[in-house]
């Protein structure tokens, strides 16, 4: 029988052929740390659906690291059914817990945060373009650093959002899609203008329009290295202990959420981020913060018109003893 082992060293290259360099780090990741020790050395064929959420349960790390090794797994059972080696794949019967959804406008920055961030990064230059791009377009870091000068509409004042740079499975630099896999186009917004129009200066279209200093690609590691960022980030928004510290991403929560307190419909937030989904979109809308807080004014106004008119506030107990003498009538 077919052991994990030799089918993944049979299924791999197609997997990664089929994936982008960031999914292949991830499931590189997860094959050497959980899926290779746990079943490596079994029978594909003898693996059975309570195995695989056994070994779920058992693995350590986050259930984002957890799920990378499941659909890792599951693409090689599926690899296996495929070539006749399995009739079906267990890991399509797997439960998982389902996690809570985190709220990614918690993560964005409030005004007075976004001022701290732009008194603390340099006052010009290629590193403060760099930020103020992700901060102002809502676009992940790869896909500011993949930008070129032909990509901008003056007239639009737009960003045609069309590539990503990143590093590869062998941590070259790879130059693919979005991770939408399509264009989307994102809007410039007058205050970052200027920094535009200075990126664009003396260039040509196929030019990088966000290089580092010296004309190169930059990416999370120079750019937080460039900014002293692990020293800084907590002076501009900080988190509890659980919580991960100030991420470069959270530059796109901060973008797109506050797309929504402009006043711009979910629809178009959701082509202006590249989301395949609307539900996805609609978490920036924070409507559960904004009805919390309809409700607060609400329930205010109501309870200084019961003390206007000289009620006192109705208790539990006071409900019951009405009760009690509705009753006894």
């Amino acid at each position: 029988m077919t052991t994990v082992s030799e089918l993944h060293a049979r299924a791999w290259p197609v997997i990664v052929d089929r994936v982008r360099s960031g999914t292949a780090r991830a499931y590189r990741a997860a094959w050497n740390v959980r899926v290779e020790p746990t079943f490596g050395s079994i029978a594909v064929g003898s693996i059975t659906t309570l195995d695989i959420e056994e070994a779920y349960a058992g693995w350590p790390g986050a259930s984002s690291t957890r799920n990378d090794a499941l659909y890792l797994l599951g693409a090689l059972c599926k690899f296996a059914v495929k070539g006749g080696l399995i009739p079906a794949n267990p890991c399509a019967g797997v439960d998982r817990r389902k996690d809570e959804h985190r709220d990614p406008t918690e993560r964005s920055l409030s005004d007075a945060e976004a001022q701290t961030l732009f008194a603390l990064i340099p006052a010009s230059g290629p590193y403060r373009r760099f930020v103020l791009a992700m901060f102002y377009t809502s676009c992940r870091l790869g896909e500011v650093a993949g930008m070129r000068v032909g990509d901008v509409d003056l007239e639009t004042l737009s960003i045609s959002v069309r590539r990503t740079a990143s590093a590869g499975l062998h941590g070259r630099l790879n130059i693919g899609p979005t991770k939408g896999g399509r264009t989307r186009i994102a809007p410039v917004p007058d205050p970052f203008l200027p920094e535009i129009l200075a990126a664009m200066e003396g260039k040509g279209e196929h030019d990088l329009l966000f290089p580092g200093p010296r004309g190169g690609y930059i990416n999370s590691k120079n750019l937080s290295r460039a900014l002293d960022w692990s020293n800084i980030r907590e002076q501009i928004k900080s988190f509890p202990p659980e919580e991960q510290p100030l991420r470069w991403h959270d530059f796109r929560h901060t973008g797109l959420t506050n797309l929504f307190l402009a006043g711009v419909s979910a629809p178009d937030v959701q082509a202006i981020a590249g989301h395949a989904s609307l539900l996805t979109t609609q978490m920036y809308a924070n409507t559960r913060r904004d009805a919390a807080k309809r409700g607060a004014a609400a329930l205010s106004e109501f309870y200084a018109r019961q003390q206007k008119l000289g009620h006192q506030p109705v208790t539990i107990g006071a409900l019951v003893e009405a009760r009690q003498r509705s009753g006894d009538a």
